[in-house]
């Protein structure tokens, strides 16, 4: 797969609960490239933990996300997270399957963060973290 350049964004002003923190994601293309990128839209968060890699696999015939979170701050973070997997034409498959799971990551840990796609209609993952406090 090699290794990915993640695009930076900085969105602000987008409110609601599947937005309010950061969110990861990673497309694969018909022809087998990948785009990736990561939306910022809680400052705060941001400024306490990075999403440092974005990647996908396969197995078999499913795609399979690994993300590496890392907390640059001093303390733990209480945080939460959601997968999400949308088919080649962009919709989003079983978006109320998986509940958000509970995070703690202490200052200056790293986590490797895994799932994998319900089904092979599966071409692009988001990963959404929002800050629990």
């Amino acid at each position: 797969m090699g290794f990915l350049t993640l695009i930076l964004f900085v969105g602000m002003g987008i409110s609601g609960c599947g937005t309010s923190g950061i969110v990861g994601s990673l497309k694969v293309q018909p022809n087998s490239q990948i785009e990736s990128r990561i939306i910022i839209n809680n400052p705060f968060l941001a400024s306490r933990l990075k999403i440092k890699d974005l990647r996908a696999t396969f197995s078999g015939d499913l795609l399979v996300a690994h993300i590496a979170v890392t907390s640059t701050h001093n303390s733990a973070l209480d945080v939460q997270y959601k997968f999400r997997w949308y088919d080649s034409q962009g919709l989003e498959v079983g978006p109320d399957a998986l509940p958000w799971q509970p995070l703690i990551i202490y200052g200056g840990e790293n986590k490797s963060l895994q799932a994998v796609a319900p089904n092979p209609s599966i071409k692009e993952f988001k990963i959404e973290i929002r800050y629990t406090k």
